[in-house]
């Protein structure tokens, strides 16, 4: 995706963010308590070594040194306390909120249209919704705690007067410069942001490519070029990270000149206050201490708005998928349950890209309890009428009717179920045999399982397996071929019962004697199903009731 696709993104709005931490106001109030606890405490410091400075060690009054001490030591257990129960308490609050914000995201992100997925790459994917974990940082980790250090300096302002106005000053004139270079490196460090997203998400998407496909790397002794590629891909993303990386250490360095010349300014001039007898070496100790609580704060500041910019360039890639518009799960009416298998096209128009259509016009009808076999040449658009068909991909222009009844205006998961789309290449998802077969269908009973594994063919090889249909299948079915992955696919959706069937190439990647033996049970299913059979191999199929050839009809 290119900056300028990158500027035209949607940004999330934080209130999508703050609708799930209100949930938390609890675990934030007690974070919020410990802070303040701790940076109260944080405040008896600077005075300690005032009164050791001032009043001990001229007098050497060893006994008052010990209760200081002991002081001190009580002072520092009690924060080191109360920062291990902030520790804790942020790691508890900060796995709440991300489950909420996964969830979120997850329940949008499947809910999208099939062809929202076109837009992206799997790796591009995965990279915007791990945007998740920038935003949640930044909300629940930085800004609490910048805050609230913002706040307090307000109160260590007010303590540092009391020692010192003069020396107060030197801070006061130096904190608009430290905000000058947060500001002022922003818009420079957002550009460069969208810049290093993109990079990072081109290489992940590289890795995830050569991962899933190293049979094919390897087939095609190809390891060379691709780690060519890999290394392309990270040198620019390394780049990209280099180029942020400079803006931050000049940003951090000019940010380091100005704390550092606090320092010296103050230890100059309140040397001299010293010296005039104004303030005692106790004072300045204290103030040099408080100062750094100060500057501190503002140099975190720094921070906060680096993230800042992150969280504008991940808003906006969150945004892409937030804002798009969801299928209309549960917001319209199912099909009746006894409605007549008639699948008809009219007037169909559908294309992946503008003013280049794989189907125009295109019309069509198999009736009910009907044989349908369609041949044609590949690339022609095969694939895309049986995703049509079953409501995946939405036509441009049309209607695509069951009993006459245009599946648009129905719950998306209702015409899946009843009009069902086996594609070429079946998917099957780690885990067991069974796992797989009762996905979105698990009350299922043995004998029905039993019924579907053999009009798949797919009886046989599951019965010689030691573990049946308890056996780990691996990653995408790994273990199994491609043969017994198909057959797999096809009970898994006879399970469910549907009402239309349409199986792409469901014989390809079986042989001659299992080919013969699916097509024979597959015939069967005629008395309650519709078939619609996309073939190169149509006489595998005996009699249909129609052929329907792409290439003349189109």
């Amino acid at each position: 995706m290119s900056l300028e696709d990158n500027n035209n993104g949607r940004e999330i709005p934080l209130s999508w963010f703050t609708q799930s931490l209100w949930k938390y106001t609890p675990l934030y109030i007690e974070l919020v308590f410990i802070a303040i606890c701790v940076r109260l405490i944080g405040l008896v410091e600077p005075f300690i070594f005032q009164v050791i400075i001032d009043r001990i060690l001229p007098f050497q009054r060893e006994a008052s040194l010990i209760v200081v001490v002991a002081i001190f030591v009580a002072v520092s257990l009690f924060q080191m306390g109360f920062e291990v129960l902030s520790s804790l308490l942020s790691i508890l609050t900060a796995n709440q909120v991300t489950r909420e914000f996964g969830s979120r995201i997850f329940n949008h992100l499947f809910k999208l249209p099939f062809s929202h997925f076109r837009k992206w790459s799997v790796g591009e994917t995965i990279a915007r919704v791990s945007e998740t974990d920038t935003i949640r940082n930044f909300l629940v980790g930085t800004t609490t705690g910048v805050f609230l250090d913002l706040l307090f300096v307000v109160i260590y302002i007010g303590v540092l007067l009391s020692l010192s106005v003069p020396l107060t000053m030197i801070v006061l004139v130096a904190l608009p410069l430290q905000f000058l270079v947060y500001f002022g490196f922003g818009p420079f460090l957002r550009r460069r942001l969208r810049v290093q997203f993109d990079a990072g998400a081109k290489h992940q998407t590289q890795m995830v490519e050569n991962i899933s496909g190293i049979a094919a790397v390897k087939a095609l002794s190809a390891e060379g070029k691709m780690l060519e590629r890999l290394n392309k891909t990270l040198g620019n993303s390394l780049f990209a990270s280099y180029r942020v990386g400079i803006l931050n250490i000049f940003s951090d360095k000019l940010t380091f000149v100005i704390e550092r010349g606090v320092t010296i300014s103050i230890i100059y001039f309140g040397a001299h206050l010293v010296f005039a007898g104004e303030i005692t070496l106790g004072q300045l100790i204290a103030f040099h201490l408080l100062a750094e609580k100060v500057t501190d704060p503002i140099a975190n500041f720094s921070k906060l708005w680096e993230n800042w910019q992150n969280i504008k360039v991940s808003r906006q890639r969150l945004g892409d998928i937030v804002s798009s518009d969801m299928e209309p799960f549960n917001a319209r009416p199912g099909l009746f349950p006894d409605i007549d298998p008639r699948l008809t096209f009219e007037n169909v128009d559908f294309s992946y890209i503008q003013d280049r259509p794989i189907l125009k016009k295109f019309n069509f009808e198999a009736a009910p309890n009907s044989l349908t076999l369609v041949v044609g040449p590949s690339g022609i658009g095969k694939s895309t009428f049986g995703r049509l068909a079953s409501g995946i991909d939405v036509p441009s222009n049309g209607r695509v009717l069951l009993d006459g009844e245009n599946i648009a205006n129905y719950e998306p998961h209702d015409v899946r179920t009843k009009i069902a789309y086996i594609p070429q290449e079946p998917y099957l998802f780690s885990g067991t045999l069974r796992d797989n077969l009762l996905i979105g269908a698990e009350e299922v009973t043995e004998a029905e399982i039993e019924i579907v594994l053999k009009i798949s063919a797919a009886d046989t090889f599951v019965a010689r397996l030691p573990m049946g249909l308890d056996t780990d299948i691996g990653e995408r079915g790994t273990t199994l071929s491609g043969g017994q992955r198909q057959r797999i696919a096809i009970a898994r959706t006879l399970v469910k019962k549907p009402k239309v069937i349409i199986f792409d190439e469901p014989t390809s990647a079986l042989d001659d004697l299992a080919q013969s033996k699916m097509a024979e049970e597959l015939k069967r299913l005629k008395a309650t199903t519709t078939l619609i059979i996309i073939t190169h191999r149509p006489d595998v199929f005996g009699q249909p009731d129609q052929i329907i050839d792409f290439e003349k009809l189109l």
